[in-house]
């Protein structure tokens, strides 16, 4: 091995290193970077532990720092039930919330419980306290003793508004976001496919040292490419600057945005890794190493797959992807290795047999690309090839894939004819075959340009909020005053916080007041909650069960669908469903009642407040969501 080539590895395995140095650091050190800036409690009010002569009329918190627009607190006060307390308020200042208590409390022992959370429903701070009264609640002058109110309204968070240099910034971070996945993307298939070719039917290409120094370059790039996409990839998710991104610690951040977001990490863990086959290409064809030299890479390619694990029958779409990432690297990866290396110049038979291989074992690879392409168009996207922008970009992706094939087979019906009984390459084969294969390689990188922009779009058969939640109950309303057609998804039911996910169909558009009632067993002291929907449209709203709704006691409740459309008004559609303890246990199973208008009396919602609901309309518009997914 030459001086340069030398220094070449040693450069290329410090990379690695530093690399997979600074995630190792990250992985050590996840929360030291955000936790300078972390709000905290600096003094709540009635003090932990304090006895007092009578109920206190409001629980005032102060914190160290100013709370953002964005921030949430929710509180809950048990003494021991869950007692009526009012939306908490923010002072001018931004350091102390106020949070009503409406009902006195009886004596005893009360507990307070407080999580205060960002604009993404992420924890920022929480904790609790007690406290005491040794007075007996007032007794109302009728005689009747106070009781606590029907209903109270889940505490809201106020969305953020947009700054006029958002669209900007958005539209950089999203191209760049792009190309790094492309880059990333490219340069493993690169490596794998160039691999698979050396094990197969090139075993003297490690023997050429431009052979050596293009699979050192692919994994170069494609190790720059994955790091310049995870920083692209943590500024889009976290919402922060590309700068601030470069921190590998925001890096962590992205295992909490699913699959894709884990998918980005194993993706350069794993290409990071495969320098060590990269380096050394004869480790392929070691008997000795050939296990972990096909392994290393190829686990980068099932990270490349991760990118988009979503829409129906989504384990099965997730291996199809698999598949279809695999063949890929063998078509286009192996395409760019013979345009590049194997046919840079005449040569021996060795040469002759490499093109051979590559057209053998390049043809199932094309069968196998498109099969699995059409396997996830039908699943992704249906016949919405022309009503939505996926299913337009990928019309544009087929073309494009058409004329590589078409390319292809023209090349390899030239290879079986020409170099059939050949016993070199001479310099006008390579000449006229480099040319051949080098279209084929440039029309691929378009395909995957086009796969990098699909991944931005939603497609057609995909809920943009299918989330994990744990729905053990379905529940259906169809009312004809109103014209509201809906499914309410409740999960897991059962005590504690319970995530709600709202469906609806109709009406189409006019929707000016949407709530949902939820009334506790009969005869329980627990409050009820009152829910506001913010649709105005047909449209899925998801609220997540880290910030949902929390059920107190176990039983038969009742929930209620409170409605305003242009056609009429929906007072109060209610049926009952169960709510079990914690660990599954229930005593009775409770009789299902139909959905029948009933009248109620409710606290009035504090008005301007919003639901912390994550929220997805339907119209016979075309789509404009262009949010870059995750990949």
């Amino acid at each position: 091995m030459s001086v340069r080539a030398r220094v070449s590895a040693r450069l290329g395995i410090l990379l690695a290193a530093t690399t997979t140095s600074l995630i190792l650091v990250a992985l050590l050190l996840p929360g030291s970077a955000a936790a300078q800036d972390t709000n905290s409690l600096q003094s709540i009010e009635p003090a932990d532990g304090v006895s007092l002569p009578a109920s206190p009329e409001q629980i005032v918190l102060s914190f160290n720092q100013e709370l953002e627009d964005d921030d949430a607190l929710s509180l809950t006060l048990n003494c021991p039930e869950l007692q009526n307390t009012g939306i908490p308020e923010v002072n001018d200042d931004r350091l102390i919330v106020t949070v009503a208590v409406n009902t006195p409390v009886p004596r005893g022992s009360c507990f307070v419980t407080w999580v205060l959370r960002d604009g993404l429903g992420e924890i920022i701070v929480q904790g609790q306290s007690t406290f005491s009264v040794t007075a007996d609640a007032p007794v109302a002058t009728n005689g009747a003793t106070t009781t606590a109110a029907p209903f109270i309204t889940v505490p809201a968070i106020a969305p953020s508004a947009p700054t006029a240099a958002e669209p900007e910034t958005q539209g950089s971070i999203g191209a760049t976001l792009w190309f790094g996945r492309l880059v990333s993307t490219l340069g493993i298939l690169v490596v794998f496919g160039g691999l698979a070719l050396i094990s197969v039917g090139w075993p003297e290409g490690p023997e050429y040292i431009v052979t050596v120094r293009f699979l050192r370059s692919a994994w170069l790039i494609a190790l720059l490419g994955t790091v310049l996409y995870l920083i692209a990839y943590a500024a889009d998710f976290g919402n922060i600057s590309f700068g601030s991104a470069v921190n590998p610690g925001k890096w962590l951040d992205l295992n909490d945005d699913g699959w894709p977001g884990r998918g980005a990490l194993l993706r350069l863990l794993f290409i990071a890794t495969s320098g060590w086959v990269a380096m050394r290409p004869e480790r392929i064809i070691d008997p000795q190493s050939a296990m972990w030299a096909w392994a290393l890479p190829g686990f980068g390619l099932i990270a490349v797959a991760m990118s988009r694990v979503e829409g129906p029958v989504a384990p099965i779409g997730f291996g199809v992807n698999v598949i279809h990432v695999l063949g890929s690297a063998v078509w286009i990866g192996g395409a760019l290795l013979v345009a590049r290396v194997v046919l840079a110049g005449p040569g021996e038979e060795d040469l002759v047999q490499a093109t051979r291989a590559f057209s053998r074992i390049s043809m199932p690879a094309m069968f196998v690309v498109v099969i699995t392409g059409l396997i996830q168009l039908v699943r992704l996207v249906g016949g919405s090839l022309f009503s939505s922008s996926h299913g337009q970009v990928l019309l544009l992706k087929v073309v494009a894939v058409a004329a590589m094939l078409a390319v292809s087979l023209a090349a390899r019906q030239q290879v079986t004819m020409r170099l059939d009984r050949a016993h070199e390459l001479t310099a006008p084969l390579a000449d006229r075959f480099r040319r051949a294969f080098h279209a084929e390689a440039a029309i691929g990188i378009v395909v995957l340009a086009f796969s990098g922009w699909l991944l931005a779009l939603t497609p057609a058969n995909v809920d943009p909020l299918d989330d994990d939640g744990d729905y053990r109950l379905e529940v259906a309303f169809n009312d004809s005053a109103s014209g509201v057609e809906a499914t309410v998804f409740i999960g897991p039911s059962a005590v504690g916080l319970n995530g709600i996910k709202i469906e609806v169909e109709e009406p189409a558009e006019g929707i000016t007041d949407l709530r949902l009632r939820f009334l506790p067993p009969v005869g329980s002291q627990a409050v009820g909650y009152e829910q506001p929907i913010p649709l105005t449209t047909a449209g899925t709203a998801v609220l997540d069960e880290s910030v949902g709704l929390p059920f107190s006691v176990a039983g038969t409740w009742t929930i209620q669908l409170v409605a305003t459309t242009t056609i009429g008004v929906q007072s109060g559609a209610e049926t009952t469903f169960l709510v079990t303890n914690a660990d599954g246990t229930t005593a009775t199973i409770p009789q299902v009642v139909g959905t029948t208008p009933v009248q109620v009396e409710i606290v009035d919602p504090t008005p301007g407040t919003t639901a912390p609901f994550a929220t997805s309309t339907t119209t016979t518009l075309a789509p404009t969501d262009t949010t870059a997914e995750s990949g």
